[in-house]
């Protein structure tokens, strides 16, 4: 089944559990019969498992969007202690093992659409359990805030 971004609604998820320190993670968007898809939407969201106390971050670069460089062909990082003079294309994230800050969203534009995520965490201790939704987002019908629309109820 094609998917595309007039007829895609809905969103999936997927966790990993058990991410360790430096690891760098390939996670395809899949929908659940296993066919990729291209998502134009995704967030990021995790939790260090582990001694209280312990802090690190995630990022998440993003797989099929046209971009020169790749963490794990190029070694390029968006996790050094020192400024490489590039970054990576994605969205990153500080964890620690208290309630968090939420998840982190990233939003193709004009048509841009992913295919999926690699992951690279650092870490004090511990490991890290991290989930994605993602999917496709569509501009917001504005018939429907109309009083007069009747959905048929």
């Amino acid at each position: 089944m094609a998917y595309d971004l007039v007829t895609g609604q809905r969103t999936f998820c997927v966790g990993l559990s058990g991410v360790g320190n430096e690891s760098v993670i390939e996670v395809p968007f899949r929908d659940s019969t296993g066919t990729e898809m291209n998502c134009n939407y995704f967030t990021l969201d995790a939790i260090l498992d582990g001694a209280t106390g312990n802090t690190g971050a995630i990022v998440a670069e993003v797989s099929g969007v046209s971009h020169t460089g790749n963490m794990i062909l190029n070694t390029v990082s968006g996790l050094n202690s020192t400024l490489e003079g590039s970054g990576i294309c994605g969205i990153a994230k500080t964890i620690s093992n208290d309630a968090g800050t939420g998840p982190v969203e990233w939003h193709g534009s004009n048509g841009e659409v992913c295919t999926g995520v690699k992951l690279q965490t650092q870490i004090d201790a511990g490991s890290v359990t991290v989930v994605i939704t993602y999917g496709n987002l569509l501009a917001l019908n504005s018939h429907r805030l109309a009083q007069s629309y009747d959905a048929g109820s």
